[in-house]
Formats: C-alpha cells, sequence, structure tokens
C-alpha cells in the first residue's frame, strides 16, 4: 500500500512551519513506474527560505554549510 500524508514540518533552516507531503511507502505493484519513482524522488520546500530538500526538518551533511551561514 502506498502511504503519503501531509503534516506540519519545521524547516531546520529558517525555522518557519509549513505543510508538507511525507512519503511513509510506495507500493510499486499500483501505479506506474514514472509516479512512484516521483514520490520517491519527492523534495519538501519551505514557503519562507526556499530550502528544498528530501526532509526539511533535518539537515543533510551535504548542506550543514548552508545552514551555519
Amino acid at each position: 500500500m502506498t502511504k503519503v500524508m501531509t503534516e506540519k514540518v519545521r524547516c531546520v533552516k529558517c525555522g518557519t512551519e509549513s505543510d508538507q507531503m511525507i512519503v511513509y511507502s510506495v507500493n510499486f505493484s499500483l501505479g506506474n513506474k514514472e509516479d512512484n519513482e516521483k514520490l520517491i524522488g519527492q523534495k519538501q520546500v519551505c514557503p519562507n527560505c526556499n530550502y528544498s530538500v528530501p526532509d526539511i526538518s533535518f539537515i543533510i551533511p551535504e548542506d550543514k554549510e548552508i545552514i551555519n551561514k
């Protein structure tokens, strides 16, 4: 079963809370390959600072320099 929900998430960069889509699971036996891959690759975007990663509530190692500015 594909499980997708919308939840309030706080941006780790600027602290703004916003509703974001969270993909908990994807059932590849349903839907087409392209739609399922889009769900897996979904990024969250902060509406205030435009920080865009799969989960804006966590710092990914590549972005530590951006957050500390």
